[in-house]
């Protein structure tokens, strides 16, 4: 399987029991797990299919297949799909606007970090992204990409409610709210991209695999 010229048997997994009706297989590319999914959800007694950062986990049908058959499915499969191309991941520039109103932690993220607001904003831009996957709430995309020197703490406190577009930072990690709803994460600035498309065949604008570079809004 391929990922921008990469091939899978060229990417490290382990493929493991992780439960009685679990099979478990752990990726250092977490968004070729995420593209794994449609193919590896199709097996016979798959019953579910579940991303996540670099892990893909499988619950099949206990009372038609045994552990070690369904393993040595996913083995097959994967096996199978080594030298298969994928399309790369879509590019985004999204913009960003970072002042107190669109950005509530702001202020109080550099002041911790000892940053300008121009060094934060110069920072958090410099820096291509990759979508990891998408989580907790509809939409909400993890990034990998952040630069080590902007990592902060959850909030001690989660929010009720964070407006759809936000952007934030939780420890290694930089996210994006595509729709409004609650949340910890520390955030530093909104976008005003049209995140959620409702009716749409694919609500979400954005999908694992794909790579994003910010831009200060004007």
């Amino acid at each position: 399987m391929r990922r921008d010229g990469v091939a899978l048997k060229h990417v490290r997994y382990r493929v493991f029991q992780s439960a009685d009706d679990r099979v478990a297989i752990e990726l250092r590319d977490t968004a070729a797990g995420q593209a794994l999914l449609p193919v590896l959800s199709r097996l016979p007694h798959c019953l579910d299919a579940v991303g996540g950062v670099g892990c893909v986990e499988l619950r099949y049908d206990l009372a038609a297949v045994d552990g070690a058959t369904f393993r040595g499915a996913v083995e097959q499969a994967l096996a199978g799909l080594a030298d298969v191309g994928l399309p790369p991941g879509r590019v985004h520039e999204v913009a960003v606007v970072y002042d107190a109103a669109a950005g509530p932690d702001l202020a109080a993220v550099c002041e911790r970090l000892g940053l300008s607001r121009a060094d934060f904003i110069e920072r958090h831009t410099a820096t291509a992204y990759t979508v990891a996957m998408l989580g907790f709430t509809p939409g909400f995309a993890y990034l990998d990409g952040l630069d080590p020197t902007l990592e902060v703490p959850r909030l001690a406190t989660p929010r009720v409610r964070v407006p759809a577009g936000s952007v934030g930072l939780a420890g290694s990690r930089c996210g994006i709210y595509a729709l409004s709803g609650p949340g910890g994460w520390q955030i530093v600035g909104r976008t005003d991209a049209e995140l959620y498309r409702g009716g749409a065949g694919d609500p979400f604008l954005f999908r694992p695999g794909d790579r994003l570079r910010f831009v200060p809004a004007t």
